[in-house]
């Protein structure tokens, strides 16, 4: 082991103590080290997809309870947003939590990050990340898809996203609540 090769340690450290199932310690221990979040931010690229969900909540929990612990980049709202596509649920539904986090927080300063993923997420995501882009498209006014909002309009498919009051709701409705914001 080289005489500084701390870092991987730290990150170790954050990583069994997820697998613990110990995210309060976790928690706490990032409001008060700047170290520990940049670390949560780096196992977002973890092989074990338990870890990067377990990460994507507690960033999530921290972003809420604390806006101004995490200096939120657009490299984090990118990878956020491209996490969004996982065919891990654990993984997908977390990323979908600090994706609407960071765009309640910080919506307008990351507008143009957040709406270059927008395409992508309607072309190949499937039925509940499509609502979830609907929803970023709502948040953020981005009446430039009105007609991709449009189109969804009619369909009847139900959806469950990880949101108060999103289970088993159409993702038409979804599409024409969209529209009465926009």
């Amino acid at each position: 082991m080289g005489l500084f090769s701390f870092g991987k340690k730290g990150k170790d450290k954050i990583k069994k103590l997820m697998e613990e199932n110990k995210m309060d310690e976790v928690i706490e221990k990032a409001l008060k080290d700047k170290k520990t979040i940049r670390d949560l931010i780096e196992l977002l690229s973890d092989s074990n997809p338990g870890t990067v969900g377990d990460a994507l909540f507690v960033l999530m929990t921290i972003l809420r309870e604390s806006p101004d612990s995490i200096d939120v980049s657009s490299d984090l709202v990118d990878k956020a947003l491209s996490l969004v596509l996982s065919k891990n649920p654990y993984v997908k539904e977390g990323a979908m939590g600090l994706a609407m986090e960071i765009v309640k927080v910080h919506g307008s300063k990351f507008k143009d990050a957040i709406d270059k993923h927008v395409p992508k997420l309607l072309s190949e995501g499937d039925k509940n990340t499509i609502a979830f882009a609907l929803l970023l498209i709502k948040e953020l006014g981005l009446s430039k898809y009105r007609d991709d909002v449009e189109k969804l309009t009619g369909v009847e498919d139900k959806i469950i996203l990880p949101f108060e009051g999103m289970k088993w709701v159409k993702l038409g409705d979804i599409a024409k609540d969209v529209l009465e914001k926009l």
